[in-house]
């Protein structure tokens, strides 16, 4: 595990970024086109931007749930039960970042889903950039709080 964490913890942090620099554009830069140039600025925009974004995110989304996984081993022992998951301050804040990092791995999934499989918008498929971003921001906060605490 210790030659595999670094190859996990650069691919993790390579998809991070690009994830959460995706969200970022998409619910910052995307909304303040939207607010001064107007709608149909703001769709041309997405729309040169969506289609190699629905080609990249699923994979990238993918890749940080596997490599996190993997990293997370290191410092929760799963068969621990409990203790595991709260012994110290550094498991008890791994364990809710990874709480939040599922739960943007669900939202997004169940968007996905629905937008492929079902070929339907869900309700919370309009929000759900929102969420990602908002959840996103607590978990780079934790995973950094998690080691200095």
């Amino acid at each position: 595990m210790e030659v595999v964490y670094p190859i996990l913890l650069i691919i993790h942090l390579f998809c991070a970024i690009i994830f959460l620099g995706y969200i970022f554009c998409d619910v910052v830069l995307l909304g303040l086109v939207r607010k001064h140039l107007g709608d149909s600025w703001a769709d041309k925009t997405w729309s040169v931007v969506s289609p190699r974004a629905r080609k990249i995110m699923p994979i990238c989304l993918l890749l940080l749930v596997i490599t996190g996984f993997g990293m997370i081993t290191r410092y929760i022992k799963f068969s621990q039960g409990y203790e595991a998951f709260f012994g110290s301050n550094l498991q008890t804040l791994l364990t809710i970042k990874m709480i939040l990092a599922l739960s943007i791995f669900l939202a997004a999934f169940s968007s996905i889903f629905c937008f492929y499989v079902l070929k339907k918008r869900t309700f919370i498929s309009k929000y759900v950039h929102e969420i990602a971003f908002v959840l996103g921001i607590f978990v780079v906060l934790l995973a950094k709080l998690a080691f200095i605490l």
